[in-house]
C-alpha cells in the first residue's frame, strides 16, 4: 500500500511540473506576438510602441501622434506597418506670406527662402522687396536664405497715420495715400484734411494726418440733432449749434471733456422747487408699576400721540424730471407724547396638583422647552467642570438651564411631564423664555415645543423679581 501511495505522489508531482512548463511556454508565445515600431519626428528623441497593428496610421494613433496633411511620414500612412522598423515622420514648416494679394499661411519642407518661393511659384520682380522674418534679403541671397516663419514680398512700406490723439505704424503694399487709408480701415470724408494728399505717393517713414470733422449728437430742449464737427470742446460745439446754458443747466459729458467721433451731447435742464415734508416723530413707551395689577398682567394708562417734524425740502428737476431732495431746513413742529403702559407686581401663591402631591407656585410662564445631558452640554469627559452645572449641582434629572433675568437662579420650577427641578445651570444659548431640562444619561427623554413652567415658593424679594419678562417666544 505504502509503494502504491508513493508511486501515485511522483505521478501529481510530474503532473504539476507540466502544467507550469506549459503556461510558462504559451505566455513566452503571447509575448513574441507582441510587435515593436520605433518613430522618429524631426530632431525629436525616438518614441517606442509596442502592440498590434496594421497600418502605419494604426500605430501613430496608439502613439497619439497627429499629423497634418503637407507633414512627411515614411513609410505611408496606409502602408503595412513592419514590426523592429523605424517610421521617420519629417514636419512640414509653416510659413506666413504677406502680399499685395493679401495674407496666408502656406506649409513646406524646403529648407531655403529661394526653394520655397519656387514650390510655390511665387517668382518676385526685380523691383521687389523681399524681407524674412523682419529683414531685407537680395536677390542673389534667396538660396542661401534659411526658410523663415513670415515673408513679405512685394513693394512694402512703414508708414505713420495719426488720426485726432491716436497714431498707429503700419506696413502696406499700397501705393497712394488714400489707399493705405482704406487698407488701415480709415474711412475718409469730403470734409476732412488729410496730409499729404490722397492721391500722393507713399514714401518709406511717411507720416498721414487725418484732420476731419466726426459726427455727433445734441439732445437738447426734447430734440436730437445730428451734426458734424470738428470742435472737440462742448461749450464751443453748443455755440457753433447756437443752444445756450442757463442758471444751473450742465452737460454731459461736462467742458473739460474731449469729444470724439460718434459721441451724444446731453444738454440737462435743471430746475428747482421747495416743498414742505411732515415725518412723524415716534413717542416712546412707558412702564409704570402697579400694585393693582396681577403679576404679568398689563394695562394702558394713557395712550402715545406721534410728534410732527416738518421740513423744508429742495426739490431738484432735470429736463422736467425729478433727481434730488434736499432738506433745506427742519423744525418739531408737534412734541411727540409718550404711552404709558402698567404692569402688574402683586403677587399671588396658587397651588397646583402635581403627581407628587400639591405645589405651592406664585408665577407661571409660558417657555420654549428642550432636553440635554452631561454629554451634550458642549464638553467632553475628562475636562475640567464636565458634568458640573453653574450652581455647583451634577447635571442630571432635576436640574434644569434657564435664563437668569427670567428665573430666579437657584431657585425651584415645576414643569408638567417633568417634575420639581432645581433652576441651577445657565446655557450659553438658553436666551429669554427658554428651559433646557437635565436628564441623567441612562433617562434621557427628548423635548420640543413649548410648556408651562411654574414658579415654586417661597416668594423671592421684590428686588429679585423681574417684573418685565420677555414678551416674545425663543
Amino acid at each position: 500500500m505504502m509503494g502504491t501511495f508513493l508511486g501515485s505522489g511522483k505521478r501529481i508531482v510530474a503532473g504539476m511540473v507540466f502544467l507550469l512548463a506549459l503556461g510558462g511556454v504559451i505566455a513566452a508565445g503571447y509575448a513574441a506576438t507582441q510587435e515593436s515600431y520605433t518613430i522618429y519626428v524631426d530632431d525629436q528623441p525616438a518614441q517606442r510602441v509596442t502592440g498590434n497593428f496594421g497600418t502605419v496610421a494604426e500605430v501613430l494613433t496608439a502613439a497619439g501622434i497627429e499629423t497634418r496633411a503637407e507633414d512627411l511620414v515614411v513609410p505611408g500612412l496606409i502602408e503595412t506597418a513592419v514590426s523592429h522598423s523605424g517610421i521617420q515622420i519629417i514636419r512640414a514648416k509653416g510659413v506666413t506670406v504677406r502680399s499685395e494679394a493679401g495674407t496666408q499661411t502656406v506649409w513646406t519642407h524646403q529648407l531655403t527662402l529661394g526653394a520655397f518661393l519656387a514650390e510655390q511659384n511665387l517668382l518676385p520682380e526685380r523691383t521687389d522687396q523681399i524681407a524674412a522674418d523682419g529683414l531685407p534679403v537680395s536677390f542673389a541671397m534667396l538660396d542661401q536664405t534659411p526658410l523663415p516663419t513670415t515673408l513679405e514680398v512685394g513693394r512694402f512700406v512703414t508708414i505713420t497715420i495719426v488720426e485726432g490723439g491716436e497714431q498707429q505704424t503700419v506696413r502696406t503694399a499700397t501705393q497712394t495715400v488714400g489707399a493705405a487709408l482704406a487698407e488701415a480701415g480709415i474711412v475718409v470724408y469730403g470734409t476732412d484734411g488729410v496730409e499729404p494728399a490722397l492721391g500722393a505717393w507713399l514714401q518709406p517713414n511717411m507720416t498721414i494726418r487725418v484732420q476731419r470733422s466726426f459726427p455727433l449728437t445734441i439732445t437738447a430742449d426734447g430734440r436730437i440733432i445730428q451734426i458734424r464737427s470738428h470742435h472737440t470742446n462742448v461749450l464751443d460745439l453748443l455755440a457753433e449749434a447756437g443752444i445756450g446754458l442757463v442758471g444751473y443747466d450742465y452737460t454731459i459729458p461736462g467742458p473739460e471733456a474731449t469729444l470724439k467721433a460718434n459721441d451724444t451731447i446731453q444738454v440737462i435742464r435743471v430746475t428747482e422747487d421747495f416743498r414742505l415734508v411732515d415725518e412723524p416723530i415716534p413717542y416712546q413707551t412707558l412702564w409704570q408699576a402697579s400694585d393693582q395689577l396681577d403679576l404679568d398682567a398689563t394695562a394702558f394708562i394713557s395712550a402715545g400721540v406721534p410728534g410732527i417734524k416738518r421740513q423744508r425740502v429742495r426739490v431738484r428737476y432735470e429736463n422736467g424730471v425729478e433727481v434730488s431732495q434736499t432738506v433745506d431746513g427742519e423744525w418739531v413742529a408737534q412734541q411727540p407724547v409718550n404711552q404709558v403702559i402698567g404692569y402688574g407686581t402683586r403677587v399671588t401663591v396658587r397651588t397646583i396638583d402635581t403627581p407628587e402631591g400639591a405645589l405651592e407656585y406664585w408665577r407661571v410662564v409660558r417657555m420654549r422647552v428642550t432636553a440635554y445631558t452631561a454629554a451634550s452640554s458642549g464638553k467632553s469627559p475628562g475636562q475640567p467642570g464636565y458634568g458640573i452645572t453653574a450652581s455647583g449641582a451634577p447635571a442630571g434629572t432635576g436640574v434644569v438651564a434657564i435664563d437668569r433675568s427670567v428665573v430666579p437662579f437657584r431657585s425651584y420650577v415645576y414643569v408638567p411631564g417633568y417634575g420639581k427641578a432645581l433652576a441651577g445651570d445657565t446655557g450659553g444659548g438658553v436666551r429669554g423664555r427658554w428651559i433646557d431640562l437635565g436628564y441623567d444619561e441612562d433617562e434621557y427623554v427628548s423635548w420640543s415645543g413649548y410648556v408651562d413652567v411654574y414658579y415654586l415658593t417661597p416668594v423671592p424679594a421684590p428686588e429679585d423679581i423681574n417684573y418685565l419678562l420677555p414678551s416674545g417666544l425663543p
